[in-house]
C-alpha cells in the first residue's frame, strides 16, 4: 500500500445511517395507539438532528429521508388526535400521510396534516361533526356542549386551512348531521391530499398562480403535457420530498 493510498483510507469518513422510517397506523385514535406513534416520529427527527450534527462536523449537508405513515383507521379521540397534529407540525423532518384503506373522523385529519399527502386509489376518507354521548346533570351536559363546539371550531379550523373545503361545505355537514365520505378521486379535488398513489398529482397545491383545472388521468410514469397531472409509484414518493429540498 502506497503512503497516498494510506492517506485516502485514513481519510474515508464513515457515517452512521439513519433509522428506519416507515410507520403503519392501523388501529383507532387513542392514547396509546397515538403515544406510540408521536413517540416513533419523535424518535425519528431527534435521529437526523444528530446526523444533521454529525454530518456538518465533516463539512457535508445530510438531507433526511420522509417519515412515511401508512394510514388504515377509522378514527377515535380527538384529544389523542390534536396532540399527534402538533407533533406532526413541530417536526422538521418531512412527513408523508399516505392512505391505504380509510382515514375517517379523527383519522381524516392526521391524513390531511402531512406535509406531503397521498392515498391509493381504492381508499376512504371521512369527515363528520364531533360527537359525544354526555350524561349526567343538566350542568354537566351544558359543560360537555361548551367543550364540544371548542373542539368543533378546532376541527373546522384544521380543516380549513389544510384543504380545499370551503366553509359552506362545512356548514352544509354540520346541519345535515351526516358523515361525509369521500374516495380517493373526491379527496383530490377537495385539496385533502396531494397525489393518488399511481394515477395523478393535484392541481391544487401549486406555489403561486392559480390552481391548474385539468381532469386528465395521466397515465402511470407519464407526466401530461400542461403538468397537470402525474403518477406517483411508492418508490417516487420519497424521490417528491428530495427534490423540492435541492
Amino acid at each position: 500500500m502506497t503512503s497516498d493510498e494510506l492517506n485516502d483510507q485514513q481519510q474515508m469518513i464513515t457515517l452512521p445511517n439513519p433509522i428506519g422510517r416507515e410507520l403503519f397506523f392501523t388501529k383507532d385514535v387513542d392514547q396509546d395507539s397515538i403515544g406510540t406513534l408521536a413517540a416513533a416520529i419523535i424518535r425519528i427527527q431527534n435521529n437526523d438532528e444528530y446526523l444533521e450534527k454529525i454530518y456538518s462536523v465533516h463539512n457535508l449537508v445530510y438531507r433526511p429521508f420522509p417519515i412515511r405513515i401508512y394510514i388504515d383507521s377509522y378514527g377515535g379521540d380527538a384529544y389523542a388526535c390534536f396532540g399527534l397534529l402538533s407533533v406532526i407540525e413541530s417536526c422538521t423532518t418531512p412527513i408523508h400521510t399516505i392512505v391505504t384503506g380509510s382515514a375517517m373522523s379523527a383519522g381524516f385529519l392526521i391524513a390531511i396534516h402531512g406535509h406531503q399527502r397521498f392515498a391509493y386509489p381504492k381508499a376512504s376518507l371521512m369527515y363528520h361533526v364531533v360527537s359525544s354521548g354526555a350524561m349526567g346533570t343538566i350542568a354537566d351536559m351544558e359543560e360537555n356542549l361548551t367543550e364540544m363546539r371548542r373542539l368543533q371550531d378546532a376541527i373546522e379550523e384544521y380543516t380549513l386551512e389544510q384543504t380545499k373545503i370551503t366553509p359552506a361545505k362545512l356548514n352544509e355537514i354540520y346541519k345535515s348531521k351526516q358523515d361525509w365520505y369521500l374516495s380517493a378521486d373526491d379527496a383530490l379535488k377537495f385539496g385533502c391530499i396531494d397525489a393518488i398513489i399511481g394515477v395523478k398529482k393535484s392541481p391544487y397545491r401549486q406555489k403561486g398562480g392559480a390552481p391548474r383545472q385539468s381532469n386528465s388521468r395521466a397515465r402511470k410514469g407519464k407526466l401530461d403535457d400542461d403538468g397537470g397531472g402525474s403518477s406517483l409509484d411508492d418508490t417516487q414518493l420519497v424521490l417528491l420530498t428530495e427534490a423540492q429540498q435541492q
